[in-house]
């Protein structure tokens, strides 16, 4: 065990020398640990890099098993200990934007002693933490297909195309080719949906402006800087109150599912099994879990 905490310490700090500081050794017996390692393994697990170690391959491929193995072991550890619930996820903006804060707030209200740790990211990081095994699970807005990943559809989201009443006015007659847009970038889920969704007619590169988060595309639009397909739910609001309008016709609103990711290889703690229970309760139709306040 000695040995994988070395591993992961020199991983994680690219040095001999900060792998010491992190384990309170001296940097002669981390590289020692860490050789034995390699030894018993019949691979070098580092490239030097200036005074600096870095990955190689054999390492890439070992450091998620070995995360896996070490939070394995730390479970074991405290199995017969006062149990606290811990689960750490990633969301992608929509989700974490939206979705999820009302139903976190059900889940403090369950468990107060509970420690959650939401990132929002994209579709890609999320699945790259996933693989990692940097977070416990994952909900996405893009399809995601990858053979060490549980992939499952949790609910459907609808994407409106949407503008501030003033462009759309200008824009009355002229075909949806010359419109300005303003979208999410590669990589994002809402990104892949829309192309998928609208094929040939996905607008030109040059009309595209890219903007790297759901809530600065919808800030955008309301600013009057171009079309987007904006999630019905983060437009409601302002869509009520007529600061957004939305443009009839072809493409005016696309169905896409939500997507709930585990890595298939991970044990679940405590606080991952309670979280994703409350997830997959039979929801309202305002989002929020059936017997509980909206």
């Amino acid at each position: 065990m000695r040995q994988w905490r070395l591993f992961l310490a020199v991983a994680d700090t690219g040095s001999v020398a900060a792998a010491a500081r992190q384990v309170a050794l001296t940097q002669p017996a981390v590289s020692q640990g860490l050789g034995q390692l390699e030894e018993r393994l019949g691979e070098r697990l580092f490239d030097r890099v200036g005074r600096g170690l870095r990955l190689n391959g054999a390492g890439r491929r070992l450091l998620p098993e070995a995360r896996a193995l070490l939070e394995q072991v730390s479970r074991c550890e405290t199995l017969f200990r006062e149990s606290t619930l811990e689960v750490t996820l990633a969301a992608t903006h929509t989700l974490g934007n939206y979705y999820l804060p009302p139903l976190l707030a059900t889940f403090r209200q369950r468990h107060p002693l509970a420690t959650v740790r939401l990132e929002v990211i994209n579709t890609r990081r999320a699945v790259e933490r996933l693989l990692a095994l940097d977070t416990d699970m994952a909900l996405v807005e893009g399809p995601v297909s990858h053979r060490q990943l549980e992939v499952r559809a949790w609910r459907d989201d609808t994407l409106v195309r949407v503008a501030s009443p003033a462009l759309a006015a200008r824009l009355t007659g002229q075909p949806a080719a010359r419109w300005p847009w303003v979208m999410r970038e590669p990589g994002s889920g809402t990104r892949a949906v829309i192309e998928a969704r609208l094929g040939g007619a996905f607008p030109p590169a040059e009309r595209i402006m890219q903007l790297g988060a759901g809530e600065a595309v919808r800030q955008a639009v309301l600013a009057g800087a171009g079309v987007g397909y904006v999630s019905e739910v983060a437009a409601a609001s302002a869509l009520r109150d007529g600061r957004l309008v939305s443009l009839p016709g072809d493409g005016e609103r696309l169905r896409r599912p939500l997507y709930l990711l585990r890595h298939r290889q991970r044990e679940q703690g405590a606080g991952e099994r309670a979280l994703l229970a409350l997830l997959l309760e039979r929801q309202s139709p305002s989002g929020a879990p059936q017997g509980s306040r909206p």
